[in-house]
């Protein structure tokens, strides 16, 4: 009599974690809590400049996302507590299987976030899906943004990824106030002919009518194609369109300082590039 086993199916992929929780202590923000497992690289806390405001790099020591890469993000916002969170670059995601990313920001009364990642570029024949999800209190403030690249540009490879997705909502007590996202597959020219695309919302207790007039200006100065608008109250959004990823950089920064003025913050200590 045979004995009947079942395959052995090997793992793909890093399950990487990153979770952070930020609170208020003696006149500052600091990063309370921290856990972070490969693919994410180790987390501190930088202070720029005297606002109190830290800011958080994170890293991806292996350089990018491989297929069949999970990966999640937890990060907490304490009432009354604020933080800047960056990538240290473009975020690469190659050839392969689906790697997934999701993300989830939780912010209490009065806190303020800024998530201001960089770019993401899909390699040809690469598959990503990337989910990021923010539950705000009725007085937090936040502002986010998100790009993607058509491809590696400079080598000519245009929109060769096999499946691109991405999904952002936004809550604000629970109730949804921002739904956006996309599905995409290879093929085709679905940025209109230009080589960058990203996405920017801002949500704060405030009529932001005024803050999307001020920022819709400001695009209007720039090498792209972009609008700025304030569908509800407490919500202004805006889309982006550039060839190159200076001119994309040069729009966000230059909406990034109207935006902090806007909200009565101190000016940006560095951009992001």
């Amino acid at each position: 009599m045979s004995l009947e086993t079942s395959p052995v199916v090997k793992r793909m992929g890093h399950h990487g974690s990153l979770r952070l929780a930020f609170e208020p202590r003696n006149g500052k923000t600091a990063l309370a809590g921290r856990y972070a497992s490969t693919p994410f690289g180790a987390v501190r806390a930088g202070y720029s400049d005297s606002s109190g405001m830290p800011e958080i790099q994170v890293t991806n020591p292996s350089g990018g996302i491989l297929g069949g890469d999970r990966l999640e993000m937890e990060v907490s916002l304490a009432p009354y507590s604020s933080a800047t969170i960056l990538t240290q670059g473009a975020t690469k995601a190659y050839r392969g299987r689906v790697a997934d990313q999701r993300a989830v920001f939780d912010l209490g009364k009065g806190a303020f976030l800024e998530y201001l990642p960089h770019h993401l570029i899909p390699y040809a024949g690469s598959n990503f899906r990337q989910v990021s999800e923010f539950r705000i209190d009725a007085d937090a403030a936040l502002f986010c943004w998100e790009a993607f690249a058509a491809g590696r540009v400079a080598r000519g490879e245009r929109f060769e990824y096999e499946s691109l997705s991405n999904r952002t909502r936004i809550l604000r007590e629970g109730v949804p106030r921002v739904i956006d996202g996309f599905d995409l597959s290879g093929g085709g020219e679905p940025f209109g002919g230009y080589s960058y695309m990203a996405s920017f919302y801002v949500l704060a207790p405030a009529d932001l009518s005024p803050l999307a007039d001020e920022l819709h200006e400001a695009l209007g100065g720039a090498a792209s194609l972009a609008s700025a608008s304030a569908p509800s109250y407490g919500l202004c959004a805006a889309r982006i369109f550039s060839g190159r990823a200076q001119e994309l950089y040069r729009s966000l920064n230059a909406c990034r300082v109207v935006v902090r003025s806007f909200l009565d913050l101190s000016p940006p200590p560095r951009e992001v590039w």
